[in-house]
């Protein structure tokens, strides 16, 4: 029987079945292993990235900037590093079609037959502060440099999902569970998938916290901090509130 299913759970296994040795001249009971597995088969595969580009989101004091990037206490020295925002958040998603096989009663052997994944950009948005004189030189350097970011969010996005990609079909290949019934095997099949992929999901959140290492430079910050001289003297009267 083939079931659908996208929902996450817990691995349940049918319960291990124990024989009596009645008398010493019988053979040692054999262990139990389960349901023979239906056909595999190619398993079909999907794999699809929602990346629309980042929204440009109206402008923020730049000590709220401070709060949403995590920071507290007083600018200090570091205040540049809150003139602008880049906020991204990932959402994977995967359905899961089973082939089973199986007396009716249970227990049975389930294989995927059919995959899908999405890699979804949920959130992806860009914010600079007010107190940046509006459409000016600062301004103009503070947003390129949030777009590097940017880029670097949606690059490595694009690396996962291709490794997410030969991740999965890797796993199709190979994946069968053994449990109660088809329900309960396409949960153990969901919970196997999501232990598969999650390295790939991990190295995608180091690939980002090094990319947004390298832009945030102390280099970098330096150079914001001397180019345009005019907006660099507005912009501390207004984080001065004169």
């Amino acid at each position: 029987m083939a079931l659908r299913a996208a929902l996450l759970g817990l691995l349940l296994l049918p319960p291990a079945v124990a024989a009596a040795q009645e008398a010493p001249a019988l053979p040692p009971p054999q262990p139990v292993t389960g349901p023979a597995c239906p056909p595999r088969g190619a398993p079909a595969l999907r794999v699809t990235l929602q990346d629309p580009e980042p929204r440009l989101l109206p402008p923020l004091p730049a000590a709220q900037l401070r709060v949403q990037a995590g920071g507290g206490g007083p600018e200090g020295p570091g205040q540049l590093h809150h003139l602008g925002l880049t906020l991204s958040r990932v959402e994977w998603r995967s359905e899961i079609t089973v082939r089973s096989q199986g007396p009716a009663g249970g227990p049975v052997c389930g294989l995927p037959s059919e995959v899908r994944l999405s890699l979804v950009h949920a959130e992806h948005t860009i914010r600079l502060a007010r107190e940046l004189p509006r459409d000016g030189c600062l301004a103009r350097e503070v947003l390129a440099h949030e777009r590097r970011h940017a880029e670097v969010n949606r690059r490595t996005l694009r690396d996962a999902s291709e490794e997410l990609r030969a991740t999965a079909r890797a796993w199709t290949g190979r994946a069968e569970v053994r449990a109660a019934d088809a329900g309960q095997a396409a949960i153990a099949l969901q919970d196997d998938l999501a232990r598969t992929v999650e390295p790939v999901l991990e190295r995608l959140r180091a690939a980002r916290e090094a990319g947004h290492a390298a832009i945030d430079s102390a280099e970098e910050y330096r150079r914001l901090g001397r180019i345009c001289p005019d907006d660099q003297r507005r912009l501390r009267a207004s984080l001065r509130g004169g």
